[in-house]
């Protein structure tokens, strides 16, 4: 079956399965950069917020001849397992007092995004978009988050200037920027100490929890600082959403090298949904301005 009609069959499924008060419906979403993402929404009575699970992964599955009963209990499991998570009752998220000191800030692609920004509270940043989100629980499985679109600022009553105070002052706290080497990134994936002769001349920057991280270039004092330690302008090269790779001007080969390897990378390693933008940016320390470097010149 293609994948509407795998949807559909899923759907069936659980309306069979699921005990409880439960409407399950297909959702059609609006992710980052423009992609879509179906998934059943299980609405349950008398919570204002429920859960949403995207079905291409288990499709997937599917494909590669996992049954379809086995899936659907997949996501029963999953299910169960969000139901029993204090943050569903979210009743809470309606009252600004009770989120302002939750709310963060993340980095995305504007022109990627027209009609998502159309309907969120944005900042324009160079040619990026930071926008707002609540951090709803961290653990060890990762970050709950709910995105913050023009609705919430209605009910919350708030503007778009104090929504952006308060983040940027959350996000120093919750999430603070850290910068790592290039080769103790790769040491970490491959399970080894980093060579200590090796030097470096590549850094990552993201925040504390490596997730939706690349927005530490708006941080105040964040590049400055980066600049005083490495002693040199540099370039930020937009590794995806989640972080961004720092590289010294003197170790760099020119805009249109950078700029190649940026797109080589976006179509072959980056997720579509995770990719930040297709060019590389210089911060200048004297100046202490970023720039976009979209051409040789």
């Amino acid at each position: 079956m293609n994948y509407q009609q795998f949807i559909n069959a899923v759907k069936q499924e659980m309306k069979g399965s699921v005990a409880g008060e439960i409407e399950i419906s297909i959702q059609d979403t609006l992710k980052n950069n423009g992609v879509r993402r179906k998934g059943l929404l299980l609405q349950e009575k008398g919570q204002l917020m429920s859960p949403t699970i995207y079905l291409e992964e288990y499709y997937q599955q599917y494909r590669t001849g996992v049954k379809l009963a086995d899936i659907t209990e997949q996501i029963q499991s999953l299910y169960r397992e969000l139901r029993m998570k204090p943050i569903t009752e979210t009743r809470f998220l309606y009252e600004y007092e009770q989120v302002k000191d939750r709310i963060v800030l993340k980095v995305i692609n504007r022109e990627k995004n027209e009609e998502l920004l159309e309907t969120i509270p944005y900042w324009p940043f160079l040619d990026l978009a930071i926008v707002f989100y609540v951090l709803l629980d961290i653990n060890e499985a990762g970050a709950a988050t709910m995105p913050v679109n023009l609705e919430h600022l209605k009910i919350w009553n708030v503007t778009e200037q104090e929504l952006l105070k308060k983040a940027k002052e959350n996000a120093v706290r919750l999430l603070p920027a850290q910068i790592r080497t290039m080769s103790s990134i790769v040491a970490e994936i491959m399970g080894a100490a980093p060579k200590e002769e090796v030097e470096d001349f590549m850094f990552v920057l993201s925040n504390s929890l490596r997730c939706l991280g690349a927005v530490c270039i708006a941080y105040d004092e964040v590049l400055y600082l980066i600049g005083e330690q490495l002693g040199e302008n540099y370039f930020v090269l937009p590794s995806s959403i989640h972080e961004v790779i720092i590289v010294p001007e003197s170790a760099s080969p020119g805009y249109s090298d950078l700029n190649e390897m940026i797109r080589e990378i976006n179509q072959t390693q980056v997720a579509e949904e995770e990719v930040l933008g297709d060019h590389a940016y210089y911060y200048d320390c004297a100046k202490k301005e970023l720039r976009a470097c979209c051409s040789e010149d």
